[in-house]
């Protein structure tokens, strides 16, 4: 397809503050009250598995047995479902679900793109992302989404079980 000029010069403008605006993934900071390196921001999987906090996640990971009978359950009612994740990479809560919770997601093949990850410092802040109307109070968060409603969060430990609780809110319209 050609494009003339005034209509690269809109879509020119258009794609600007994508890259202005970007956010840097996997930002490390040192926390001032352990001196050790923490993540904030934006973060991936990649980022997750790194530094200290790495050695927790593949550890918990591996050993994260989630309930097969849920998780076929979750793998029939994962359409539509988006997903905020909000730890501190610092936090023994966040060391101890967040593993597990990913591992539940691989299993039920839950879309990557449909989860954001963001870490945060003691105080709940995230450096550049404003976390202000997410209403965070402890760590982890899970909240969840529906066509852009949410539906149910997860506050530090689950209910019952990671899986468990997922299910009561992936069964949400």
């Amino acid at each position: 397809m050609i494009m003339n000029s005034r209509s690269s010069l809109l879509f020119g403008f258009l794609l600007l503050p994508l890259f202005m605006f970007s956010q840097e993934m996997n930002k490390m900071i040192t926390d001032p009250k352990s001196n050790k390196e923490i993540l904030i921001g934006n973060c991936d999987r990649a980022g997750l598995k790194q530094g200290e906090f790495g050695i927790m996640f593949n550890e918990n990971y591996k050993n994260y047995l989630p309930d097969k009978g849920v998780l076929n359950q979750l793998r029939l009612k994962k359409e539509g479902m988006d997903i905020l994740v909000v730890l501190g990479t610092w936090c023994s809560d966040s060391q101890e679900q967040v593993p597990g919770f990913f591992k539940i997601l691989d299993k039920i093949r839950f879309d990557k793109k449909s989860v954001q990850v963001i870490c945060v410092d003691r105080n709940k802040e995230a450096g550049d992302v404003d976390l202000v109307n997410y209403n965070v109070v402890k760590v982890p968060t899970f909240i969840f989404y529906r066509k852009g409603r949410e539906i149910g969060r997860i506050i530090e430990t689950p209910y019952t079980t990671l899986e468990k609780d997922m299910l009561m809110f992936f069964s949400e319209n």
